[in-house]
């Protein structure tokens, strides 16, 4: 009866605890590993949409101090940007 409750008997009963508990854990639990990837890829597209969102805003932002100055070489980048086809007379060149 007192080979059960030695220190080595115990050790090794808590290491497979601990062992079963990650295991069942990682599978069964409130954050397993399924969670871990589905929230790192919600980050990931978070960061992505604040940066889209951002350099939106700057280009507004630009936009509207062109329109506001009336700079010529700024309307016409907006309006290239908006219709990116050449207009009548210029040239196209296409560099590899």
């Amino acid at each position: 009866m007192l080979k059960v409750f030695n220190v080595k008997n115990l050790l090794n009963f808590l290491f497979f605890f601990i062992i079963f508990y990650l295991i069942y854990h990682s599978v069964h639990g409130k954050y397993n590993i399924q969670n871990y990837l589905i929230l790192k890829y919600e980050e990931r597209m978070y960061q992505d949409f604040r940066y889209n969102l951002k350099q939106g805003i700057a280009d507004t932002n630009m936009d509207i101090l062109a329109i506001r100055n009336a700079k010529e070489d700024m309307l016409d980048e907006i309006s290239k940007r908006n219709n990116p086809t050449p207009k009548d007379g210029e040239t196209v060149i296409k560099i590899d």
